[in-house]
């Protein structure tokens, strides 16, 4: 499994500050203050429990000295009563103390303090560029036991379980980067925005409509005419002509009239024909009536300097 760790260690860095926030670690106080009241109760109980067990001892070593030692039977019975006792008083004790050694500890008001003041301290020291990596890892360590990645290929994830030193757990997604193919593929949705433009817009008021709309591409770049075209040819998406039916090109004309391109070149910039471009841009659309064909073929035929060119001219 390969995954990108800075992704994962931002992730657990943002989860751990998180979780030292003043609110939370005054939640975590609170909690330690209940914890104690807990403790306290319960101790109680087991100092409550080792009065009884004190008590029986003592009643038991006072029955067996009442006890006439001729009565060896009784005498026998009551001594081991009292050894009972005592054992029980010995268990009692020793369970207590081992709760009393396990119980949370009473965390002083000036510790308090100190636990507060780390929310403020921490962040910035975790941010620091002069904190090495190590002195991280050794943070986490005093916070965090052990944390599980969990990759979820379909849906480009990773969970991190984060299983804190106090038991609790955190469940963390991260998503992860696209490779780096997905990544430049334009979207579906764009694909068919330029679709649907292209049916009525030039490569150029496509180019302008989607960054009038704020949208860019893949890698976060404006639009140009390239990638228009490219998307088009990538997707088969045919672009619409703005020719009009009455409307000729250049090379036509030219192999109408059996004239070089050049020629008509000629014409259009001295106006000769009437000709447009489409955003002043691309090639020349020529209109052309049949008074102005039957003119310029007469005067091709009476010119001296244009001879016909050859039916088989390539267009």
């Amino acid at each position: 499994m390969s995954v990108r760790s800075d992704l994962l260690d931002n992730a657990i860095g943002a989860e751990v500050l998180k979780a030292l926030q003043p609110a939370e670690l005054e939640l975590a106080l609170t909690a330690l203050k209940e914890l104690e009241q807990r403790d306290h109760a319960i101790m109680r109980q087991w100092h409550m429990r080792i009065e009884r067990a004190e008590y029986e001892v003592a009643l038991a070593e006072r029955r067996y000295q009442e006890c006439d030692p001729a009565n060896r039977l009784v005498a026998s019975t009551l001594e081991r009563r009292w050894n009972d006792a005592m054992l029980r008083l010995e268990s009692i004790k020793t369970e207590a103390d081992q709760f009393q050694n396990q119980k949370a500890r009473v965390a002083t008001p000036e510790q308090k303090a100190r636990v507060l003041a780390l929310a403020g301290d921490l962040p910035r020291l975790w941010r620091a560029p002069t904190t090495p990596a190590k002195e991280r890892k050794r943070m986490l360590r005093l916070l965090v036991r052990d944390i599980t990645v969990e990759k979820l290929p379909t849906m480009r994830q990773a969970v991190l379980h984060i299983r804190w030193q106090g038991g609790a757990c955190t469940d963390i997604t991260v998503n992860l980067p696209k490779p780096a193919a997905e990544a430049m593929r334009y979207p579906a949705v764009l694909v068919e925005q330029v679709r649907e433009l292209s049916q009525h817009l030039s490569d150029r008021q496509i180019v302008m409509t989607l960054n009038q709309g704020g949208l860019r591409s893949p890698l976060g770049r404006s639009f140009t005419l390239s990638m228009v075209k490219w998307i088009r040819y990538q997707y088969g998406i045919p672009s619409t002509s703005f020719k009009r039916p009455d409307e000729i090109t250049v090379q036509q004309l030219a192999h109408r009239l059996e004239v070089s391109a050049h020629v008509v070149y000629y014409w259009i910039e001295r106006q000769v024909v009437q000709a447009r471009k489409l955003d002043g841009r691309g090639p020349w659309w020529i209109t052309l009536d049949p008074a102005k064909e039957q003119q310029l073929r007469n005067w091709i035929r009476t010119s001296g300097h244009l001879q016909p060119q050859h039916s088989n001219i390539q267009l």
